[in-house]
């Protein structure tokens, strides 16, 4: 199981190169990936998008890939000469017309927009040069991966716990559930006897109208249910065939506290109150941890 938060880093020198590349990321409903850095350009990015492909499936994934460099090649050096010259022939005019004294350095008239600027083509990798790009990317995002599955087991030995605290639980209210079923019955049967103490009543139909009303605050239902969920739950954190395990986790986990709601709402009695405090503490540890789990 694999957490959806992790963080990697690793900086590279090349004979050329240098790059500088970082992987984080946080818990996301869906698969966000964004990029940042001096390095990102179309090659860059489906290099990473291929790295990234079918390996991690939810997320808000931040990329910072940063490259420089010093190869000559890969930089255009461009003076735009027509330019210079209008702006030189403008400022003789200038100086003709007003008798003004004008002096024009080289690196203030380099400083004039548009005048000098380098393009810097990115995409001229040699084969030999994207192997490198390409082997980097997979060592820091095999250690993001890392990062994300330990932090996973961490939280997976929390899950089990909670998962066999509310097992144990649901023994101790399912017998309970018997005891207080039988109670009520008889609690029923008491006040229909009393309220219809002036009327001749069958009291076949007396147990009759007790047994319905006893159905009715019956628990057993919801027990099984919440058994059910809490079993697929187990069977799911141990599925390692699963990749993506947090939905179904996190809809697991919301109706078992729906049903232990039901059960707390059905039953006066204070024993099988305190068994549901303590489920519905466990299965809210179980929805904190899911909303970080792939």
């Amino acid at each position: 199981m694999k957490s959806m938060t992790g963080f990697a880093q690793g900086r590279f020198e090349y004979n050329n190169i240098s790059i500088n590349i970082i992987f984080k990321s946080v818990n996301h409903r869906f698969l966000d990936i964004n990029f940042k850095g001096t390095g990102i350009n179309p090659t860059t990015e489906k290099l990473i998008k291929e790295t990234v492909k079918n390996k991690i499936f939810r997320g808000k994934l931040e990329v910072i890939f940063d490259l420089f460099d010093a190869n000559e090649r890969k930089c255009n050096i461009h003076f735009n000469e027509q330019l210079s010259s209008e702006i030189l022939d403008e400022l003789l005019y200038f100086k003709k017309r007003y008798k003004e004294r004008i002096s024009l350095s080289l690196d203030s008239l380099l400083r004039i927009p548009m005048i000098f600027h380098l393009d810097y083509m990115p995409n001229n990798y040699s084969e030999e040069e994207i192997n490198q790009i390409k082997h980097t990317i997979g060592e820091v995002f095999d250690e993001f991966l890392q990062s994300r599955e330990q932090e996973g087991q961490a939280i997976l030995k929390d899950l089990l716990v909670s998962v066999e605290k509310i097992g144990s639980i649901l023994e101790l209210v399912e017998k309970e559930a018997e005891t207080v079923e039988k109670e009520l019955f008889l609690k029923f049967k008491e006040k229909i006897t009393r309220y219809l103490d002036e009327y001749e009543i069958d009291e076949r139909r007396i147990i009759q109208e007790a047994a319905i009303l006893a159905e009715k605050s019956c628990i057993n239902e919801e027990i099984n249910r919440i058994t059910t969920h809490n079993k697929r739950l187990k069977e799911l954190l141990a599925d390692d065939a699963v990749e993506v395990k947090g939905r179904e986790a996190d809809f697991l986990a919301q109706e078992m506290q729906r049903e232990a709601h039901t059960i707390a709402s059905k039953t006066t009695s204070l024993e099988v109150h305190q068994h549901v405090l303590n489920i519905r503490r466990e299965i809210e540890k179980i929805k904190q941890q899911v909303q970080n789990v792939e």
